[in-house]
């Protein structure tokens, strides 16, 4: 699968007025990024070309479940961050602010000079060194042993459990191969973010594991006809370069289900291209697979 960094050609906010006679701007605001819905596109598929959580799409612009979007709809797909505004700000006691936000020519300021309490004496509670402790009670030695009686229910200390919520998750799923044949190109974070298969034209894809369809179709650019399957609040797979699709979004699927035909990857290549999505960001398929296809 080749790279999906080109998509949609995303809609940008206008940038800033351009800085004239080398004076700052006063609270530039960052741009913020948006995709453009087309028909066909889902809120999954949108999270897929950018490599976020469908979860913090829906919060970034206020879509509640099921998370059903319109063709023409402008989505945000990054957040600008608050504390970088501040860079950008001219402050009223300089005349001039180079680029690393420092004063080169700063304002005469006038001070007041507050001044301090002296510290008041205190006390000296210094014990003298001479004196002997002073005892009470009865020696350590002639109190007798606390007993426990059987109205004191001893304490019982519960082990915490060391498996993680994620690792509770993933005991539940159990991915498997979608198809079995020579891996052609590995995964990479930038580059591939998945696994290409190779396989023969029209052969059998299997769902990895069971979950429901949130997106069928070919609207995204370098994926070809894709398939992608929520497996649960972590986890989506996503299956590109079939020839066809045979389940539709919505439908709820079995692992091992046929839910696809391999197409081609390419002019002379025949494979399928295979993700494993977690919040969101593309992990190696490998370290969720069994070892023997």
């Amino acid at each position: 699968c080749s790279s999906v960094s080109q998509n949609y050609a995303p809609v940008f906010t206008p940038h800033s007025e351009a800085i004239k006679d080398e004076t700052p701007i006063k609270n530039i605001k960052e741009d913020i990024k948006f995709h453009q819905v087309k028909k066909g596109d889902t809120l999954y598929a949108i999270s897929l070309i950018y490599d976020l959580d469908y979860r913090q799409l829906a919060q970034w612009n206020q879509i509640a479940p099921p998370y059903k979007i319109e063709a023409g709809q402008k989505i945000k797909v990054s957040e600008s961050n608050p504390a970088d505004k501040n860079v950008h700000e001219i402050r009223d006691d300089m005349e001039h602010v180079d680029v690393a936000g420092k004063p080169q020519h700063p304002r005469e300021s006038t001070t007041t000079t507050i001044p301090t309490a002296k510290p008041s004496p205190q006390k000296n509670t210094s014990v003298p060194l001479n004196l002997a402790p002073i005892q009470s009670g009865k020696p350590p030695y002639l109190t007798p042993p606390l007993k426990i009686t059987s109205d004191t229910p001893p304490v019982i200390t519960q082990k915490k459990s060391i498996i993680s919520i994620d690792n509770e998750v993933m005991l539940k799923l159990n991915f498997r191969w979608p198809i079995k044949g020579k891996i052609l190109k590995a995964f990479s974070k930038t580059d591939n973010k998945g696994i290409d298969i190779a396989g023969e034209l029209g052969q059998d894809v299997n769902a990895a594991e069971a979950g429901k369809v949130v997106y069928s179709g070919q609207g995204l650019i370098g994926y070809g006809q894709l398939l992608i399957i929520k497996h649960n609040d972590l986890f989506l797979s996503a299956y590109a370069n079939n020839s066809r699709l045979l389940v539709t979004e919505g439908s709820s699927v079995e692992k091992g289900q046929i839910i696809a035909k391999v197409g081609q990857a390419g002019l002379n290549k025949t494979a399928l291209h295979f993700e494993i999505r977690k919040n969101g960001k593309p992990v190696n398929p490998l370290v969720f697979l069994p070892e023997n296809q």
